[in-house]
């Protein structure tokens, strides 16, 4: 794509200009790549986004580079508007500069085992609002109390979505129960749908609802001694559709936030070693 300018000689701002927008233009050229396929666009799908990426970087992105290219005039002895290009022993080197920038790849960020404050502290109130409840269930069970609060988290996400004190993703056969909408893998694909699910008049009923069902009918997730081995039978059982479900609660189990929240409520932390838990 040609570029046009006003000016036969492009003045040092002018080139610098330039060439922010190519670096903006390369950044976003690599973002674009686990973007939508060029396909998705149809015929000259490729070319149409170069040309969109193009105007953006080169138009839009500018109001991002006045602070660097006065800095950049300052560095090569330039002037916002009336200088002319740098010379073009100058002009190469910015452009190697720029190339050399571009080139390295940006670090990922390490990885955290500290969790957001917000979500933190949502996680912490809400197992200490239900811990004495998820204890007794798991002792009733003869199953890890960090398996069954690992499966309210997946089940509500630490309490912020449990419609009806339903803490369990218990599904209703209509009778004191509400419709809500859900995902259940169907072929292989997790698909939207809409189901009944039990309502409690709070959490107490919630779980003593929960210790039932599992005691009737998932009987081999009962006395399982470690959470891999009581979420595994739950999957088994036909707990819920998602291939995953038993891998999610492990992971949720042995997070750093769960850590933090086991800490927070006076319990043992999960081991690393064997999988057990309290």
């Amino acid at each position: 794509m040609a570029i046009s300018s006003t000016s036969p000689h492009p003045t040092a701002a002018q080139e610098l200009q330039r060439l922010t927008g190519v670096l903006w233009y390369q950044m976003l050229s690599g973002l674009n790549q686990t973007g939508m396929d060029d396909s998705a666009l149809g015929a000259g799908g490729g070319d149409f986004q170069s040309m969109f990426l193009w105007n953006l970087a080169q138009n839009d992105f500018g109001k991002y580079d006045s602070g660097l290219i006065q800095a950049a005039l300052h560095q090569i002895g330039g002037a916002a508007s009336s200088a002319p290009a740098p010379a073009a022993s100058t002009l190469t080197a910015i452009t190697a500069k720029a190339a050399a920038i571009t080139a390295q790849p940006v670090p990922a960020p390490a990885p955290s085992n500290t969790p957001p404050q917000n979500l933190l502290a949502q996680a912490t109130n809400f197992a200490k609002a239900v811990w004495p409840q998820i204890t007794a269930a798991a002792q009733a069970l003869g199953v890890p109390a960090v398996a069954v609060l690992a499966q309210t988290v997946l089940e509500t996400g630490w309490g912020a979505s449990a419609p009806g004190n339903n803490l369990f993703g218990i599904k209703s056969d209509g009778a004191n129960g509400s419709i809500r909408a859900t995902h259940e893998m169907v072929d292989g694909v997790l698909t939207p749908q809409l189901a009944s699910f039990r309502d409690y008049p709070n959490t107490q009923g919630s779980v003593e609802d929960y210790v039932s069902l599992i005691q009737s009918s998932y009987q081999s997730a009962t006395g399982q001694g470690s959470v891999a081995g009581f979420a595994q039978a739950l999957q088994a059982g036909g707990y819920a559709t998602d291939g995953n479900y038993a891998a999610k609660i492990e992971q949720i189990a042995q997070s750093p936030l769960m850590a933090r929240v086991l800490q927070a409520v006076g319990a043992a932390s999960i081991s690393s070693s064997n999988g057990a838990a309290l």
